[in-house]
C-alpha cells in the first residue's frame, strides 16, 4: 500500500493505531494478541478469539508462566480445557463485540487512515459491510 519514507503518510498514526487497537483488544476483550505492527503502510494486529487457561484469560498476551507450578498443572489439565470450552460459547460473542467496537473506535479516532486500518484486518467480515469488503478486494463483485 505504501512504501517506507513515502511522503504525505502519517506514518506515527499508523502505528498509534495498531497499538491501540492492540492494547484494547487485550484490555477489554481478554483477546489473545499475538503481535501488531505496521506494514507496508497498514496497521496489522494478529489475534484469535477464545480462551485455552486461566493464565491467559487473566495475562491475555503474555508468554512467561508466572504462577507457581501446581497452579500451572491444574490449568493446563484436560479439566480446564473442558471447563473453557464449555465457558467459550460466552466469551466469544463478547471478543467479537469488543473486536468490532475496538476497530469501529480506531476509525473515528484516526478517519484519515480508515483504508490503512481496514485493508489488513484479520477477521474483515466483522468490521466491514460486504460494499467495503469488495472495494477493499476482500470478496469477488459478482458475490
Amino acid at each position: 500500500m505504501h512504501v517506507w519514507g513515502e511522503e504525505g503518510v502519517d506514518w506515527k498514526g499508523i502505528d498509534d493505531a495498531a497499538s491501540y487497537i492492540a492494547l484494547n483488544l487485550r484490555r477489554w476483550g481478554r483477546i489473545q494478541v499475538t503481535g501488531y505492527k505496521e506494514k507496508w503502510g497498514t496497521v496489522r494486529v494478529y489475534c484469535h478469539f477464545g480462551c485455552e487457561a486461566l493464565f491467559w484469560f487473566v495475562y491475555p498476551g503474555w508468554v512467561y508462566y508466572r504462577w507457581p507450578d501446581w497452579v500451572a498443572k491444574i490449568d493446563r489439565s484436560d479439566i480446564s480445557h473442558f471447563l473453557w470450552r464449555a465457558f467459550e460459547w460466552i466469551l466469544v460473542p463478547y471478543q467479537v463485540c469488543i473486536y468490532k467496537a475496538v476497530y469501529n473506535k480506531a476509525i473515528k479516532r484516526w478517519p484519515h487512515l480508515r483504508q490503512e486500518i481496514l485493508t489488513d484486518c484479520d477477521y474483515p467480515d466483522l468490521v466491514m459491510s460486504k460494499e467495503v469488503q469488495r472495494e477493499y478486494g476482500w470478496i469477488d463483485s459478482d458475490s
